[in-house]
């Protein structure tokens, strides 16, 4: 058992990391951290530096998190104490194999450095999802939460004019443009360490990928637990609306007033009938911002990534 991880599930964000570690805490010879995103190794990714509407959505843990013992099971922070980290696997058993799931690290430009000069024989999974539908995914929750009002076409278009900053902005198009990123993590970690998987191929069969990732971690054969759902979220009917009763603080506490006998039935009303869904003519669109780092990723990997189309 390490206090650092022997197993790093790296991202993409709106990849199916959440569902993945909800397998491997069933596995009993895995710990997953409490915090299943610590971002401990993203030293150069900052809560200070982060928007009011990012820290709304993702307020940071309070000290009184800290004090409990032993810790809740809880989904993001940015841990950035030594001995908080390592309380995150205190619950590990000696022979077993430690694992987190922090997204932000494929982002990063310090994680591959500050993972490997804490773990050096770790090993790193990364999943590639379809550029366009992991930015469309990300939009979707982004609509959820009342940071975009705008079209799919628009919210890339503005996005793109953005610098690259996590937290600062969403980051549609940086965090589906993959190749820099690969590079990083390629240069500094062995490839027999690090684990790339495209999402469409993984998830289409999950139980023989989850055999196979087992295989590829020296974990023992373990069944794969009741189909978890990778999950897409639900999108606003209203957009505007949304965006004041999450992003607003009239918004908020008027939201706040609604009995809780009534919050199913004003959250039923507030919801889309049917998911949103890209036409073919915006799926196009959209991937003229991701053409040349597709034909990057390619050489990087490879691989023929035709099916990303």
């Amino acid at each position: 058992m390490s206090v650092y991880p022997d197993i790093a599930l790296i991202g993409v964000a709106k990849g199916g990391t959440t569902a993945l570690a909800t397998w491997f805490e069933s596995h009993p010879e895995v710990a997953v951290s409490r915090i299943k995103e610590p971002n401990f190794f993203s030293t150069d990714i900052r809560p200070e530096t982060f928007s009011r509407a990012y820290l709304r959505m993702s307020p940071p843990l309070s000290d009184s998190y800290w004090a409990q013992s032993p810790l809740p099971p809880e989904h993001q922070d940015f841990v950035q104490d030594a001995g908080r980290y390592a309380r995150l696997f205190e619950h590990a058993q000696t022979a077993q194999k430690t694992l987190e799931a922090s997204t932000s690290y494929f982002f990063s430009k310090t994680a591959p450095d500050a993972l490997f000069e804490a773990n050096p024989s770790a090993h790193i999974v990364l999943i590639l999802r379809n550029p366009v539908e992991r930015a469309f995914s990300h939009y979707r929750m982004a609509r959820k939460y009342g940071m975009v009002q705008s079209d799919f076409l628009t919210a890339l278009a503005e996005d793109a004019a953005q610098p690259a900053a996590w937290g600062q902005s969403e980051n549609f198009v940086h965090l589906s443009r993959y190749a820099e990123s690969l590079r990083r993590w390629q240069s500094r970690w062995p490839a027999q360490q690090l684990h790339i998987y495209r999402y469409e191929d993984f998830f289409q069969d999950e139980v023989a990928s989850w055999s196979q990732l087992c295989l590829d971690l020296g974990l023992s054969p373990h069944p794969l637990p009741e189909r978890t759902k990778v999950f897409e979220g639900q999108d606003p009917a209203y957009p505007a609306l949304q965006t004041f009763l999450t992003q607003h603080p009239v918004g908020r506490w008027l939201k706040s007033l609604i009995p809780s006998t009534l919050r199913g039935g004003a959250k039923k009303a507030l919801t889309a009938k049917s998911a949103l869904s890209l036409t073919a003519a915006e799926r196009q669109a959209a991937w003229t911002y991701f053409e040349t780092d597709r034909a990057e990723c390619e050489t990087l990997l490879n691989r023929p990534l035709s099916l990303w189309t």
